[in-house]
């Protein structure tokens, strides 16, 4: 008896993770947001490795960061809020995605 095997799926692509902006309520890729945290009862916008309580804001869109956009998230503190995001530079473009090495010195995919 002969059977016909399904044809190979594609592999799935790589994982997107998706955060929701605290203004405007549309969930999007968690490159194109930018993060706030919370320390110390402070709402702050830092570069890199941030711990703390976090929320999201969409950085390309400037009607996100009216202060009566982000009361709901940040209460009295969203015109501080709204000020630094305002302030900040305007983020490049990411057109690719993100790679990772694949291999080390070694030979290993160990990083």
């Amino acid at each position: 008896m002969l059977t016909v095997s399904p044809a190979p799926t594609p592999a799935p692509d790589r994982h997107t993770p998706e955060r929701t902006c605290v203004a405007c309520r549309r969930k999007r890729p968690q490159s194109a947001l930018t993060r706030l945290t919370r320390v110390d009862g402070v709402w702050n916008l830092s570069v890199g490795y941030r711990a703390g309580r976090g929320a999201y804001v969409c950085s390309d869109s400037p009607d996100c960061w009216q202060d009566r956009r982000l009361r709901r998230a940040f209460g009295a503190q969203a015109p501080q809020v709204a000020a630094a995001l305002t302030a900040q530079p305007q983020p490049l473009q990411q057109n690719h995605p993100r790679t990772l090495p694949t291999q080390g010195r070694d030979g290993s995919h160990r990083r």
